[in-house]
């Protein structure tokens, strides 16, 4: 059961992350989207699936008009991901 669980949080970000790439060419989604999408609020990191299908839902409703497009645009332009040359 967690196994299906898992697998369905990852194609769902997965899908949420290729929308947000499409309707902002500008935004690094392929980079950034799956930090994003973390929740630090919660013990294992995740949003909920519930939460993630309901952004997803909003995102095919109302593409850039959407809430989940502004909320998700904002958080993937203020995460910071490390670079692979830093020594930090």
């Amino acid at each position: 059961m967690m196994r299906i669980q898992a697998e369905d949080l990852f194609e769902v970000k997965v899908e949420i992350i290729q929308i947000m790439a499409g309707l902002d060419p500008t935004g690094n989604w392929m980079g950034k989207g799956a930090l994003a999408l973390k929740n630090p609020r919660t013990s294992t990191g995740e949003e909920p699936l519930d939460r993630l299908y309901a952004l997803l839902e909003d995102l095919n409703r109302g593409g850039v008009q959407s809430e989940a497009f502004s909320d998700l645009k904002v958080k993937v332009e203020y995460r910071i991901v490390p670079d692979e040359n830093s020594s930090a």
